[in-house]
């Protein structure tokens, strides 16, 4: 199964990066599913450790190789981290997270992501249809202002199918669901393993 290879590429990168994962808990692909989840194998306590992730691991806008130019472009919060995102992905396995982002989703399901019919079928009759469709509507004049800009940069040198408009609200999506807020120094970051946590409570 190609999860099954992509979890074992993901667990010999956290070795790589010191990332540590209790013995009390195992990282598997959930049984029919291409899914990953955590799974206890004993009752925890509060206050047990369940793991250490070196803060050099998590994926932020002070780690990445995109920092000099977010830095340069003025870019903050989580406009820079999705930028982060997208260049790590761009780099593909010359990436330094690649073993972490080959194995988390493109994107989380998450309504801004859905087509505007989607959005007008689904959503009719309740408030989120209007604050859904001004969001996609403000992100996407984040994108013309701030990114779109990066693309026409002859020093750059970004390839436009890595950072369009789909690629900023994938990115945009598993900001939502999967960061977390680490320090004032970081801000906020992806943290691998962490996350998988969290998705075990969301689904």
């Amino acid at each position: 199964m190609a999860t099954s290879r992509k979890l074992r590429a993901f667990k010999n990168w956290m070795k790589s990066q010191h990332v540590e994962c209790s013995d009390a808990l195992d990282v598997v692909v959930t049984t029919n599913s291409s899914a990953v989840s955590v799974r206890a194998l004993c009752d925890l306590n509060v206050g047990d450790l369940v793991a250490t992730i070196p803060k050099e691991s998590c994926l932020t806008v002070k780690t990445s190789g995109a920092r000099q130019m977010i830095e340069e472009s003025e870019l903050e919060g989580i406009l820079a981290l999705a930028v982060v995102i997208m260049y790590e992905r761009s780099l593909g396995p010359l990436s330094p997270w690649f073993g972490y982002l080959q194995l988390i989703p493109y994107s989380e399901p998450i309504p801004l992501l859905w087509s505007l019919s989607q959005i007008d079928s689904l959503l009719a009759g309740t408030e989120l249809h209007k604050i859904v469709k001004d969001d996609k509507a403000l992100i996407y004049e984040d994108w013309k202002e701030c990114i779109e800009p990066l693309l026409t940069s002859v020093s750059l040198q970004l390839k436009a199918e890595h950072f369009g408009v789909k690629e900023y609200l994938a990115a945009k999506s598993l900001i939502a669901s999967r960061s977390f807020e680490i320090d004032d120094y970081h801000g906020c970051g992806m943290v691998p393993l962490a996350d998988l946590y969290m998705c075990c409570l969301n689904y």
